[in-house]
């Protein structure tokens, strides 16, 4: 034993410099386990969180999990991680609400918004695959009917688009998002939605319909989706989905309509404060319906991935799971929106309703991926910004911080901007400058700096923030936009 520690010594001893490190690194690459691994990668995102943007010359800054959620007012966070087609971790941070300060768990659900939509594109494929319905069915007619109540059309005014247009918004309908109803207000009923009648509060579904242009992302898609699907199958959709999806994945905190269970996330909105009655209802189950946590949303996408890579007797066939997770419209499978080529392609979506924002993100050539979700309509933003840690951490091709170059304007045009601009009777901007940036001072808030990006266009670091000035005919400044994530505020100039 003795010799062979001597011979250890030895060989180490006779090692280069540069050979001294190899060894050690691969001594403790050696001693680290897939547990180790997985640690080190949650502990680097709680302190990695990234912005959009940094100035050329500086680092990208890293920065706390616990300080953004409280910088944006968000309660609750909740994760699940993919690695080798696997979920590899999943953890929650901060709370349900923010009077009765109740900790997050795993089995907490949120309201998941548009990532309903690929949850219900696999009921329709389930449906598909028995028979009941085709992907080929013209439902031009079934929607006149639906829509119009029997108003008699010419030939040449009949509508005409497919089954698998609706699962990849290609049918034609004008983009619409539905707002939700407050758990006090009357809920509308399908139909009533299609046809924008109260109570529903939407346009009617035929306004803006064009079929010539590609895709145009419509919750009216998915309204119609249901309709036809519940109809066909006389079920209701919670039933259906019930019996289609979520039950043969044994998905238990997973479901459409009023939450089944008791850990329930409370909705908040930008200014901090929860939501009346905790959250709003969506008649329009199919299109934002959806309650789900991170974990058992995962475990739904890998199903899909699984079976597009041949599993058999799974959720659906390889080839119809291969159809839902490829391009068949500009940017757009069933239910999911994708992007890239090779280990660059992805499938991604985002979830927004009232008081709740939630994302997935999967790169498929990976086998790496991830599901956000939080309780708060600021959650889009710290979800980008966790999104750009783990990409770093996994070395994701997307989702890196873009560098800024700073620029000087002659002092006239920043000169020109400054003034006062209303939003509202009580909510205003005031603008001045300083130096090479803006300074824009919201009532009641803290003022921002904003630097130039072209000569009308400016932005903000933290938040990241873009403000664009409206120039009349003359060159004379009437007002100002100002963009955050799908945020957007107008203005108009009242004061020199």
């Amino acid at each position: 034993m003795k010799k062979s520690i001597s011979n250890i010594r030895a060989a180490l001893f006779c090692l280069s410099g540069a050979g001294l490190l190899v060894l050690l690194f691969l001594i403790i690459s050696a001693c680290q386990t897939p547990e180790s691994l997985t640690r080190g990668r949650q502990k680097s995102l709680e302190k990695g969180l990234l912005r959009p943007v940094y100035l050329k010359g500086q680092r990208p800054e890293k920065m706390r999990l616990a300080d953004r959620m409280s910088f944006y007012k968000v309660p609750g966070v909740s994760l699940a991680v993919m690695d080798k087609y696997r979920l590899e971790w999943s953890r929650t941070y901060g709370y349900k609400d923010i009077v009765q300060y109740q900790p997050l768990t795993r089995n907490t659900v949120f309201q998941a918004g548009d990532l309903s939509q690929p949850v219900s594109a696999a009921v329709a494929l389930r449906l598909v695959e028995k028979g009941l319905v085709s992907l080929e069915a013209n439902l031009g007619d079934y929607y006149l009917d639906i829509a119009f109540s029997g108003r008699k059309f010419r030939p040449s005014e009949k509508l005409s688009f497919l089954l698998s247009s609706l699962l990849s918004h290609n049918a034609g309908f004008y983009p619409w998002t539905s707002e939700g109803y407050s758990r006090s207000t009357p809920l509308p009923d399908l139909g009533a939605v299609l046809r924008g009648e109260e109570p529903a509060r939407n346009y009617h579904s035929y306004r803006g319909f064009d079929p010539e242009i590609p895709v145009r992302f419509s919750d009216f898609n998915y309204v119609l989706l249901e309709q036809y699907l519940t109809s066909r199958t006389g079920k209701s959709w919670p039933e259906l989905s019930r019996e289609e999806v979520l039950e043969p994945l044994g998905l238990k905190n997973t479901f459409f309509g009023i939450p089944a269970v008791e850990d329930v996330a409370l909705g908040h909105l930008r200014e901090g404060e929860e939501i009346e009655g905790g959250w709003y209802r969506y008649p329009e189950q199919a299109a934002r319906g959806l309650w789900s946590t991170p974990e058992e949303y995962l475990d739904l996408v890998i199903e899909l991935m699984d079976c597009a890579r041949g599993k058999t007797g799974g959720l659906l066939s390889p080839a119809l799971a291969r159809r839902m997770l490829s391009p068949q419209a500009a940017g757009s499978g069933y239910g999911f929106r994708l992007e890239g080529e090779h280990e660059k392609f992805k499938l991604f979506l985002k979830g927004k309703t009232r008081g709740y924002r939630a994302a997935v993100l999967i790169y498929p050539a990976l086998g790496q991926g991830a599901v956000v979700m939080t309780n708060s309509d600021n959650g889009g933003v710290l979800i980008e910004e966790i999104l750009r840690g783990l990409a770093v951490i996994y070395g994701w091709p997307d989702y890196q911080p873009e560098e800024k170059t700073l620029f000087r304007l002659a002092p006239e045009i920043y000169q020109k901007y400054t003034g006062r601009y209303q939003v509202n009777e009580n909510y205003f901007l005031d603008v001045d400058y300083q130096d090479y940036y803006l300074i824009v001072h919201p009532t009641g808030q803290a003022a921002t700096k904003f630097y130039v990006e072209t000569q009308t266009i400016f932005f903000s670091m933290d938040p990241f923030i873009r403000i664009k000035f409206n120039l009349d005919e003359q060159g004379r400044v009437t007002g100002l936009v100002l963009w955050q994530e799908d945020y957007e505020v107008r203005a108009r100039k009242i004061e020199e």
